[in-house]
């Protein structure tokens, strides 16, 4: 206990250094930590549900016809668990949006519409009550209803007494017979109904629109239960050649499905910051180095009156795990902070029991602080005791040669690679993310807004077309309204259907005369409405007059590129291949030829796409769009009242404009920019602290040699002037081995920018730029007056 009181006492006479140490540790680890925390609820910790490395997501396949994978049809699905040998059970669901009359006002739910067995394939219990009985999951079956921890909370206040009671959604009532806990769905769902699907559509194998989970026999792999699945799918390609033919089956782990797209991001988030704990590292031995060599008197005497270089080093670690403590302890509770911080920026990550500091994260920042310290505590120590002390003692503490500042040029070095590295990664994430905002979408979306009307997909189709029609004709009748319609999905939405079709009248397909397009279901002015623009032709017709009349439909530029081949296609006729529901031997009548919009994904450049003129009704939860002549913000106040006045048991939501939904859109590349440029800017002022302690180090060291060159007639630019050529040298060689390690991470880079090389040269020029200005405001630094 006396040795660490004598260290606790060497750092009080040294409080700057301490200080600093402390907070630069404190800064690395907590970083470090919230990140863990982040990617330990993601990507480490196991669903939250029983035996969860058993429940795998399970969807259809069909290469042969350009679907990689596709959605699941309810017939399909009760084949396959009647026929599979490896599964417990396979269910499925879909996602619903649905109104609830049942209080003062109508109430927008987010509803999930499930197939039967689909909790027993969870195996997830809920707080109260219970989940569906078999009964209840056949088509006529009692009406029920499961809802989700986060509507029992805001609407029965966590009550018990919520059982029993009764939702009224589409004028059905259904009675609450559940609450399931907090942290068993990673969407906001609000309420779970049972499907029942009706024995009509069971018999619509074309039908796909389940998205399906299933959970494997115990000891069954996922390369088994998916050759099992492929056997059953070839057997019912056999019974159904029509339909099942060329049709097979996927099978991913569950939580790879969750998590996969969020993988690449996240660890490249955790390296940035990593690298910003190997910086700091950096520096810190850099500063333990100055200080040891500024003790070298003090420890020469130590050594001359017995002590060992074993009892030295033990006294330099206490001092340094003493500094290390407090900076991991200020660490975690700086990661605290940044936890919650990060549950708000973080919102999309799938982390079913939310981001929290738990053990797994406060060992990672004890192993981290432990780490941290014998890194920049041991390795300095080691270094600065080497040499013969007694010796040093002998001649007085004069300062040596430049070889005794090595380790600290190497630090330096070190400490400037990797920020090159970082505010390389951070430059490139803002051009892409500049290149994402300023892309040209193919609409002009400054004076669209957007809105859902709730209608669910089991209602009567003719009763929510009578609703469309009467709130696209009012919308379209507003004073200050261009244009107004709806399509099943937004640009840029990341949804997309894709279909095969042939072009009836023409040959000018590929070679098997399949073409393979993107899908969109629109009305009479949706593209007006959305400012894109119809290149050819007209628009679809008004939604009465395709009641009775033959089917319509628009194809966009890059498909009449494509396809066409200089054919006028407007008159020409398309037909759908393997969906005989749309498919008819005359096809749809092309209509017109429309823009090209990034349907898909800002970051994808458009492709062939199908506009269908969609009849009242066909998608009873589109999104609805309005061009406003002038300013938006007046339609936005409107949007409310107008769909109350057509159907005041609808819940309206979703109003925003269009501008709005893109910039959403945008997210994810936005924080990762901004993130990894926190952490370059925290690196480059480490360096710079770095690069600042070591020249002071060397001026000090070399203050007689320097006096007597001045002596001598040297003139203070000269001696100043060597001394800025070192940085420069030290900056040299650090920025090309941070180009170096640039052109190493490209490819991984490569995969998370849009419109830029992974080697742009304005961007490492720009970095090169800032290091230049380090080095210049370091040097402004020096006084020899």
């Amino acid at each position: 206990m006396q040795q660490w009181k004598l260290a606790l006492r060497s750092l009080s006479r040294r409080k700057g250094f301490a200080a600093a140490v402390v907070v630069i540790l404190a800064l690395g680890i907590g970083a470090n930590t919230a990140v863990f925390s982040v990617v330990d609820a993601v990507l480490l910790k196991p669903l939250p549900f029983p035996d969860s490395e058993r429940l795998v997501s399970v969807l259809e396949a069909s290469p042969s016809k350009s679907e990689p994978e596709s959605l699941i049809a309810p017939a399909r699905l009760a084949d396959w668990n009647r026929l599979n040998h490896t599964f417990e059970g396979i269910a499925a669901s879909y996602t619903e949006n649905v109104t609830d009359t049942s209080g003062d006002e109508p109430e927008r739910l987010a509803g999930r519409r499930v197939s039967p067995g689909y909790f027993r394939v969870f195996g997830t219990k809920p707080v109260y009550g219970r989940t569906f009985t078999p009964d209840e999951e056949v088509d006529g079956g009692p009406t029920s209803a499961v809802i989700g921890y986060a509507l029992w909370t805001r609407r029965y206040h966590q009550s018990p007494r919520a059982i029993g009671r009764r939702l009224i959604i589409q004028g059905t009532g259904y009675t609450i017979v559940g609450v399931m806990p907090k942290e068993f769905q990673t969407a906001d769902i609000d309420v779970w109904i049972p499907a029942q699907t009706p024995p009509f559509l069971m018999r619509i194998r074309e039908a796909r629109f389940y998205a399906g989970v299933g959970r494997m026999q115990p000891g069954v792999t996922i390369a088994q239960a998916h050759d099992d699945l492929a056997r059953v799918q070839r057997q019912l390609g056999e019974q159904f050649p029509q339909t099942d033919r060329g049709w097979s089956a996927i099978v991913r782990s569950l939580k790879e499905g969750r998590v996969g797209g969020y993988r690449k991001a996240l660890l490249f988030v955790f390296g940035a910051v990593a690298m910003l704990l190997l910086i700091a590292v950096a520096n810190i031995a850099g500063l333990m180095l100055t200080q040891l060599q500024r003790r070298e008197r003090e420890m020469a005497i130590r050594s001359s009156i017995g002590a060992s270089r074993t009892q030295i080093l033990a006294a330099v670690m206490r001092e340094i795990l003493l500094v290390a403590a407090l900076g991991a302890g200020l660490g975690c509770a700086m990661a605290g902070w940044l936890v919650a911080v990060a549950e708000n920026l973080f919102t999309t990550l799938p982390a079913p029991g939310g981001f929290h500091l738990g053990w797994r994260a406060l060992t990672f920042a004890a192993l981290t602080g432990v780490g941290a310290a014998m890194l920049c505590g041991l390795l300095p120590a080691l270094v600065a005791t080497r040499a013969n002390l007694s010796a040093l003692l002998a001649q007085g503490g004069r300062g040596g040669s430049g070889s005794r500042y090595q380790w600290q040029r190497g630090l330096v070095t070190a400490q400037v690679a990797l920020t090159v590295l970082l505010l390389a990664s951070a430059g490139l994430m803002l051009r892409s993310y500049y290149n994402l905002a300023h892309v040209d979408p193919g609409f002009d979306a400054s004076r669209s807004i957007t809105f859902h009307m709730a209608a669910a997909w089991d209602e009567d189709r003719t009763h929510v077309g009578q609703m469309q029609e009467g709130l696209l004709d009012k919308l379209n009748s507003m004073p200050g309204v261009e244009s107004a319609g709806f399509a099943n999905f937004l640009p840029a939405s990341g949804a997309t259907l894709r279909y095969q079709v042939s072009l009836v009248e023409t040959a000018s397909t590929d070679d098997s005369g399949k073409i393979t397009t993107g899908e969109r279901s629109i009305t009479k002015g949706y593209l007006k409405a959305m400012g894109a623009p119809i290149l050819a032709g007209t628009d679809c017709p008004d939604l009465r007059s395709l009641l009775n009349g033959p089917p319509k439909a628009l194809v966009n530029r890059r498909f009449a590129e494509r396809f066409a081949k200089g054919r006028n296609l407007p008159g020409q006729h398309i037909r759908f291949l393997q969906d005989l529901v749309m498919a008819g031997a005359q096809g749809m009548e092309i209509v017109g030829v429309a823009g090209d919009l990034r349907e898909d994904a800002l970051n994808v450049a458009p492709g062939p796409y199908l506009y269908v003129c969609i009849v009242p009704g066909g998608w009873p939860d589109p999104e609805y769009v309005v061009r406003a002549q002038g300013s938006p913000a007046m339609l936005e106040r409107l949007i409310r009242p107008i769909a109350h006045a057509i159907d005041p048991t609808r819940a309206v939501f979703g109003v925003q404009t269009v501008r709005e939904v893109l910039n959403q859109s945008l997210d994810e590349p936005r924080l990762k920019s901004r993130v990894v440029s926190v952490f370059a800017l925290a690196a480059m002022l480490l360096a710079s602290i770095g690069l600042y302690s070591l020249v002071t180090l060397v001026v000090a060291a070399r203050t007689r040699e320097i006096g007597v060159r001045m002596t001598l007639g040297a003139e203070p630019r000269q001696i100043a002037g060597q001394i800025v050529a070192s940085i420069a040298r030290l900056l040299g060689i650090g920025a090309a081995a941070g180009l170096l390690l640039t052109w190493m991470a490209e490819r991984i880079l490569r995969s998370l920018l849009f419109g830029v090389n992974g080697m742009d040269s304005v961007t490492l020029a720009g970095v090169v730029l800032a290091l230049g200005m380090v080095a210049r405001t370091t040097s402004q630094r020096l006084n020899f007056g």
